[in-house]
């Protein structure tokens, strides 16, 4: 099964509190971009933000369904 980007923000909105989520499929269905704003980020760096982000999509990455991700994390007051 091809990975769908509303596979993704769909997952991504049931494990954090999202002000809005955007995946983006940059090649072929799994090398992905994900542009997320979230109260979950806030007082967090950067990479804690993207480890945030990776553990909701653990299983997807474990099974390389996800391949490559770029997140673009920052919250609300950030945008």
């Amino acid at each position: 099964m091809l990975l769908e980007a509303q596979d993704i923000e769909n997952i991504l909105r049931d494990s954090l509190a999202i002000e809005s989520v955007q995946a983006i499929d940059l090649k072929g269905g799994n090398h992905w971009q994900i542009n997320i704003i979230s109260s979950d980020f806030e007082g967090l760096s950067r990479v804690k933000r993207e480890q945030l982000v990776q553990r909701s999509l653990k299983d997807l990455l474990a099974n390389e369904s996800i391949h490559a991700l770029v997140v673009k994390a920052n919250t609300k007051d950030e945008i």
